[in-house]
């Protein structure tokens, strides 16, 4: 059996980054270097993605904040050298930041 997590290539933004369904049932775990204070928007939470955990870690190489949002709001802001554990219910975006080590 295939392990059940998969990794995304890591990411250099230029601008805010929309995620999308496809995506996140393909990759659960994801590296960006926002490059500035950038957006990161989930899609909506539904029945498609209940259940998904996302892992996102921040890898800026300053103190640029990426902030997690889902089209209501923010779920957390991870800053340089911190992550996001993020899930869906299936009708809301939970979670919040970690530090990385």
């Amino acid at each position: 059996m295939a392990h059940p997590l998969s990794v995304a290539a890591a990411e250099t933004l230029s601008g805010n980054r929309t995620l999308t369904n496809a995506e996140i049932l393909e990759a659960q775990i994801w590296t960006f270097d926002p490059a500035a204070a950038r957006d990161l928007t989930l899609p909506a939470a539904s029945a498609t993605n209940k259940g998904i955990v996302l892992y996102i870690a921040n890898t800026a190489d300053n103190a640029d904040v990426l902030t997690i949002k889902d089209g209501v709001g923010t779920i957390c802001t991870p800053t340089q050298n911190e992550s996001a554990i993020v899930w869906s219910t299936g009708s809301v975006w939970d979670g919040g930041t970690v530090t990385s080590s």
